[in-house]
């Protein structure tokens, strides 16, 4: 969140220093949240933290953005009990190809906004002339260039799949149909993706928390969280672990997971952790898998000290 802060028009940018109660604070001087924290998987209560934006916002005419990256694939996401202005989500975590986005705003806020990208459809039909140039309307003011046609219906089909495989026997099937697909099955759909993912992320949270020389980050169980695991092995750089998990066929990410400052804050060196993350086809044996996988990585750090 800071990066695109440091890059702010007006050249200003930001300097953050403090942790605790100041870091929390961060998100409303930012006018951003995190609505699930990708190191180690909060997740907030989201009237409350709409509302307690609201409060600082009549202050200091901040926008609520709320970073849904980890929401989305596993939550029914609903904009306006969100009580948001805008809200971002990337489509590859719901099994979706790489390189598409959503980014929802309030019609009013993106219609008095500037583009960022310039180009193609963005630009009105013969409105450019040598003094003025007019942009086109809503949506496609912000359509700048040659648009991923191909990856967009794939992440649309790939919604319209999950929901399918998740539905019951005499469930309508949307995958590939002209049809527009209702909000009800949706829900229900993603409700159960809730469920597994929390059964499947509390299975894994008891297991690694009881490996010796493993330091998890997070809340504890029975608090609600990410589908995302994030830990440090005593004495072991967590690229070295990942690379490790990988050579033993468990997947897991290595780095600080957009999350310099949280790991700074932690007083780790290097500000890194390793992270098993979580999603609808994730099975207990898989975490059986990944967590005997982490044993033995624990045990040949233990024996290179």
């Amino acid at each position: 969140m800071l990066g695109p802060w440091g890059r702010h028009p007006s050249g200003r940018g930001g300097i953050v220093s403090g942790a605790g109660a100041a870091g929390r604070r961060l998100v409303q001087w930012l006018g951003g949240d995190p609505r699930e924290r990708s190191c180690g998987g909060e997740r907030r209560p989201r009237p409350a933290t709409a509302r307690c934006h609201r409060q600082d916002a009549a202050d200091c005419r901040s926008l609520l953005l709320v970073d849904a990256a980890q929401l989305a694939p596993s939550a029914a996401v609903d904009v306006q009990a969100l009580d948001v202005d805008y809200l971002a989500l990337s489509c590859h975590k719901l099994l979706a190809p790489y390189g598409v986005g959503v980014l929802y705003g309030r019609e009013h806020l993106l219609a008095g906004s500037l583009p960022f990208l310039y180009g193609g459809d963005m630009i009105a039909e013969g409105k450019v002339a040598p003094d003025q140039v007019e942009y086109n309307e809503l949506p496609w003011k912000y359509a700048a260039g040659t648009p991923n046609i191909l990856g967009v219906i794939a992440s649309a089909q790939t919604l319209r799949l999950v929901v399918d495989l998740l539905a019951s026997g005499d469930s309508p099937r949307w995958f590939d149909s002209p049809d527009p697909l209702p909000r009800e099955p949706v829900v229900q759909a993603m409700g159960l993706v809730a469920r597994h993912v929390a059964e499947i992320t509390s299975r894994a949270l008891r297991a690694v928390q009881d490996l010796p020389e493993v330091t998890v980050y997070g809340p504890p169980l029975g608090t609600p969280r990410a589908p995302v695991l994030a830990f440090r092995v005593d004495g072991a750089d967590p690229v070295d672990v990942a690379r490790r998990l990988d050579d033993l066929g468990v997947e897991s990410r290595a780095g600080c997971h957009c999350a310099t400052l949280a790991h700074r804050d932690l007083g780790v060196d290097p500000p890194a952790s390793c992270r098993f993350s979580f999603a609808m086809y994730t099975s207990p044996d898989d975490v059986e898998q990944a967590v005997d996988a982490l044993g033995t990585v624990v045990r040949h750090a233990r024996r290179g000290r």
